[in-house]
């Protein structure tokens, strides 16, 4: 593969140009890898990523156009495992080169990181100095472009895989058609490269493990974002684990069908929707953080915590009784959402009424088990889709409202254990250094989970609500690697 060349300045960064068509080590001999546009992991390779590796995305621009970004195509598969002391962290190429805290501009784009100039990088220690949320000032001294946060800064990383979807064919319905289920994902031309769906339910796109996907989510037209880890039709062959998205244009994790299962996944800003499921996922996911924008990130300043989906109607593949094929079934347990800055709520940015609440639609089915929500901007649940839902020994503190009476719900939806006038955190302020830590305010009076809850092999038996334990002896799983634990916002 071709490979760009090195600046004298630092020559352990390498400058990727050409896709991964072979056997590939990123991090033996390098501590910086730059995408130079989108790079596609293909034709049977495996990418295998050192811990500690930084891999930098350039932004959109002039120069090179498209943003950089790490594509997994449905023949390729990469190995990121780091470890909770050395992170793989992918985040932006940008440059700083007066050294005022802000990247640089050129009109309407910011600049790449060149190969003949001396600049430093704008993101330039991640995992010991994690960069902020927002700008607070103009981009190159009122000249350049001024993003009202710092997302969308390159592109992000795309995983696709060969595992069954539901979708239609060409954007339209499909009744038991044997070519329905394939798509190209979001935010990429089509090409061959950016298919995904088939067969293969235990399909394998690698192992991502102590990975944090940072300041992504480059826009490339209407309804064209790229997310911060997409996952489609990745099967249950792959590892997802200890894994974060920090200050992203769109959703954090978004799945569209596959049967990937994942634990220990954090989203700190995210722009649209926290985690975001479609087109038939099959899949378990447990211990999960989603820490809401609280001022105006991304594309609509956050909305859903969750936003689960079972189809993408009328695209959609059917059987021969009119359900979509195949029909989603997730499962979310010990789950924690952070809807606000804290018990006085939001600033000024807040553009989403949606904030933190959990949306169920369009044929979704699934169970929630083991939540806590505090915060929560408006009604904690909307729920449309007619199909069985499942909320068992969830609670909430500081919630608009549940959405639903628990005494009387729905006829599809079964609440268990739903708890509306809960102790809240020890600490909620996701905007001040040390102002969030997720553990209950009092661990003894905590609700516990419904005793008779029975989850499957996937999942570690636990007697509490939310994503962390709540007895201060172990640490948060987020200590040590996270973007905001690194920060010093979110502490054990």
């Amino acid at each position: 593969m071709a490979l760009g060349a090195a600046t004298a300045v630092n020559a352990q960064v390498l400058y990727v140009d050409s896709n991964i068509t072979s056997d590939t080590i990123w991090g033996d001999n390098e501590t910086d890898v730059v995408l130079e546009g989108p790079i596609f992991v293909k034709d049977g390779a495996t990418l295998t990523i050192r811990p500690g590796t930084i891999v930098r995305g350039q932004p959109r621009s002039t120069a090179l156009g498209d943003p950089g970004s790490l594509v997994v195509t449905n023949s390729g598969r990469v190995i990121a495992d780091g470890d909770v002391n050395n992170p793989i962290i992918f985040t932006t190429a940008a440059i700083d080169t007066d050294d005022d805290g802000l990247p640089e501009g050129d009109g309407n784009n910011l600049l790449p990181y060149t190969v003949a100039g001396d600049e430093d990088f704008w993101d330039f220690d991640p995992l010991n100095s994690p960069r902020p949320v927002t700008l607070s000032a103009d981009i190159d001294g009122g000249t350049g472009v001024n993003p009202a946060t710092t997302a969308e800064m390159w592109g992000g990383l795309l995983i696709l895989g060969q595992a069954p979807t539901n979708l239609g064919i060409d954007g339209t319905r499909a009744v038991g058609n044997p070519a329905a289920g394939i798509g190209h994902i979001e935010g990429l031309p089509k090409s061959a490269d950016t298919q995904y769906g088939g067969p293969i339910a235990n399909d394998d796109s690698g192992v991502y493990r102590y990975i944090s996907v940072r300041h992504g989510g480059e826009v490339l037209g209407t309804d064209n974002e790229i997310n911060g880890i997409t996952m489609a039709g990745v099967g249950y062959g792959t590892t997802m684990e200890f894994c974060e998205v920090y200050v992203t244009w769109d959703d954090g994790f978004e799945w569209f069908g596959g049967t990937i299962n994942g634990n220990n996944l954090a989203v700190f800003h995210a722009g649209d929707d926290q985690f975001d499921g479609d087109q038939g996922w099959i899949g378990q996911v447990q211990f999960a953080l989603a820490v809401m924008p609280y001022n105006g990130v991304g594309s609509s300043g956050g909305d859903e915590g969750f936003e689960f989906d079972g189809d993408d109607a009328p695209d959609v593949n059917e059987d021969l009784d009119g359900n979509p094929a195949p029909l989603a079934n997730y499962t979310f347990a010990n789950f924690t959402i952070v809807g606000g800055t804290g018990a006085t709520g939001y600033v000024a940015g807040e553009t989403a009424g949606e904030l933190g609440r959990i949306l169920l639609k369009n044929n979704f089915s699934g169970q929630l088990y083991n939540g806590y929500i505090v915060n929560p901007k408006a009604d904690v649940f909307s729920i449309t889709s007619p199909n069985p839902v499942v909320l068992d020994s969830i609670t909430v503190k500081d919630g608009a409202s549940l959405g639903f009476d628990p005494a009387s719900p729905p006829s599809n939806v079964t609440a268990n254990n739903i708890v509306t006038d809960g102790l809240g955190l020890i600490g909620e302020d996701a905007g001040a250094i040390g102002g969030l830590n997720p553990r209950p305010i009092n661990t003894f009076g905590a609700p516990g989970v419904n005793s008779d809850l029975v989850l499957g092999d996937q999942f570690q038996t636990v007697s509490y609500r939310g994503a962390f334990d709540p007895s201060t002896s172990r640490s948060l799983w987020t200590t040590g690697w996270t973007s905001l634990n690194k920060a010093g916002i979110l502490v054990d």
